[in-house]
């Protein structure tokens, strides 16, 4: 677990250092600094990702000048929280509590992919689709497609750690997925359908491609941070709650 959860923050962090203006430093006590740039609280702030966060090196980490920038929150492992660290995000306007559940999978080759009998086509993207990318996530979250840029860079599509797929039915868009492979784990991320297209086992599809490939290229244990709703379908595939993570938002 503990190395999953390490193996989350070291996609994080790569996912930083891939923007323009990204930042990410680490603390000794295992506390992380993290600016993505992107335009969501979860994915800028003040990471801590072993069992005990440590307080003081959250606070100290919390006041830095670069997160004046960027919406930002505070993420700790499990759900009983130091009263420090709490008063810490109050104090910093970050008053919404939140659990979220992290989720583990050990990959077999069973975990494979094909297309649907529906005409389902899943594939790898190249930097140069990053568009059509970014408008289908932004179709499947329901956001405005200019705030999915961040996810569609070529320097984020084309890391060589890192693998975007696109789900087609006749050529229309169907679901996204992105996988981050970290030594001999895979992250998943950005499993995303849009409204059009939901209930037909896409999202499933999607998720399937990253496990599929990451197997292939040597990875036994998947990871992802799942939505209340998320969990049901994760579960379906194979993949058991380990614990619950506690975040502080705007």
């Amino acid at each position: 677990m503990d190395t999953a959860a390490q193996a989350w923050m070291t996609a994080l962090d790569r996912f930083a250092a891939s923007q323009p203006g990204g930042f990410h430093r680490s603390g000794p006590g295992g506390t992380t600094e993290l600016v993505t740039t992107a335009p969501m609280p979860l994915l800028n702030g003040v990471f801590s990702t072993v069992r005990k966060a440590d307080a003081e090196e959250v606070a100290a980490f919390a006041s830095s000048p670069r997160l004046a920038s960027v919406a930002w929150s505070v993420q700790v492992r499990g759900e009983e929280v130091d009263d420090r660290i709490v008063r810490t995000a109050e104090g910093h306007g970050l008053l919404q509590r939140m659990t979220l559940p992290f989720m583990l999978k050990e990959l077999t080759g069973d975990d494979l992919r094909g297309s649907g009998s529906d005409g389902l086509v899943v594939r790898r993207i190249p930097a140069g689709e990053g568009d059509l990318y970014r408008t289908t996530m932004a179709a499947g979250y329901e956001g405005p497609a200019e705030l999915f840029s961040v996810f569609s860079a070529p320097s984020l599509i084309g890391h060589p750690s890192m693998r975007a797929y696109l789900c087609e039915v006749e050529g229309v868009p169907v679901a996204t997925s992105f996988g981050v492979l970290v030594d001999d784990l895979v992250g998943v991320f950005n499993i995303a359908v849009p409204p059009a297209h939901r209930r037909r086992g896409y999202g499933w599809a999607a998720t399937a491609a990253v496990l599929s490939d990451a197997h292939a290229a040597g990875a036994r244990t998947a990871f992802l941070h799942a939505s209340p709703l998320g969990v049901p379908l994760y579960q379906a595939m194979g993949f058991d709650l380990a614990e619950h993570w506690t975040i502080f938002a705007p």
